[in-house]
């Protein structure tokens, strides 16, 4: 109940946590041009969304390393032969 009494309140300042940002078609930034975007979280203190619709090249272990969610030794690596399969 908490958490959903958290997203009201969030949705009810304007923040866009678990919404989805689609592109425009005439969208000219090449970064998010025919994007279908999730908002993971949305605060004063900034946003985050994935680009759930484009293949990424970044890794998913190496995004949590950037975000320093894990250091570089806990991140997961999948042997290179299954690599083309994620």
């Amino acid at each position: 109940m908490d958490l959903l009494r958290h997203k009201k309140a969030a949705a009810g300042r304007g923040f866009l946590d678990d919404q989805f940002l689609i592109a425009m078609p005439g969208m000219k930034d090449d970064r998010f041009a025919r994007s279908v975007i999730y908002i993971c979280a949305h605060s004063d203190e900034g946003a985050m969304g994935l680009i759930i619709n484009q293949t990424q090249q970044m890794l998913f272990p190496d995004l949590l390393v950037q975000l320093g969610i894990m250091n570089e030794q806990e991140a997961i690596r999948l042997p290179a032969h299954t690599r083309d399969f994620v």
